[in-house]
């Protein structure tokens, strides 16, 4: 048994819940682990079931069609996915790193637009900060979004590294916006940009093109995403206010 697993105080709830990971885990991730890390194959079947299980709604609250569960739990169950692959637990977490952004920090027209798709897995999200030769070197960031005369933004830049970059629909950049603040994050601002899934030109002005090659945590794709130009909504910054 793993070690979080053993925490004390756990709800009937939460146990039936691990337990039920656990053996998806036992039955159906790590059989087939190997041969997709070697093959470096997205694991559709797995993520499939994973959907059914309910396991992409896992913290967004039931009001929006989630199991309101949390972060314990959620730790608890990427543990146990982890233990059985660990490429699988990367396509759980930057989902949930933009699920929960959203729910934090949404404004309540963008959680009613996502989260419900998000929670039963039908939008899956991918998470962009970092940018080629900077890293996760924020205050840096040089991707723009410069606001246009009739409302919107023009997004240009590239990003580097989004997980899930090319088999999610819903990426949460982070972009400069430059809003004439001294504090470096204040000029900083994060849009919701909804695309369909796959590789090359997947919106106008937003190309992703392809998986990078890795040496290990094989399997998601880890991908760069290029804009040019792509136009955002003012509807579509994260909590509807830049900076």
């Amino acid at each position: 048994m793993t070690r979080l697993a053993q925490t004390l105080g756990l709800t009937e709830f939460q146990t039936e819940i691990i337990s039920a990971v656990r053996h998806f885990v036992d039955k159906q991730i790590i059989p087939n682990a190997q041969e997709l890390e070697h093959s470096d194959t997205y694991p559709q079947a797995i993520v499939d079931a994973m959907r059914e299980m309910g396991l992409f709604g896992l913290m967004i609250p039931a009001e929006y069609g989630g199991l309101g569960e949390s972060l314990l739990t959620y730790a608890l169950c990427v543990e146990e996915l982890a233990r059985g692959w660990m490429s699988i637990s990367g396509v759980v977490n930057t989902h949930f790193i933009v699920a929960y952004m959203i729910r934090q920090h949404g404004t309540e027209e963008q959680k009613q637009r996502f989260l419900p798709r998000m929670a039963t897995g039908e939008i899956r999200g991918a998470f962009s900060m970092s940018e080629p030769e900077l890293g996760s070197d924020v205050a840096a960031v040089r991707t723009r979004g410069v606001r246009e005369p009739a409302g919107g933004y023009s997004i240009t830049g590239a990003k580097m590294w989004l997980t899930n970059g090319g088999s999610s629909n819903l990426i949460a950049v982070l972009v400069r916006t430059d809003e004439g603040a001294e504090r470096p994050h204040r000029n900083l601002t994060a849009f919701l940009v909804e695309k369909p899934t796959g590789f090359g030109e997947v919106a106008p002005g937003l190309r992703i093109p392809g998986k990078i090659d890795k040496p290990g945590y094989k399997g998601t794709d880890t991908t760069e995403a290029v804009f040019d130009g792509y136009r955002a909504g003012a509807d579509d910054v994260l909590g509807g206010v830049p900076g």
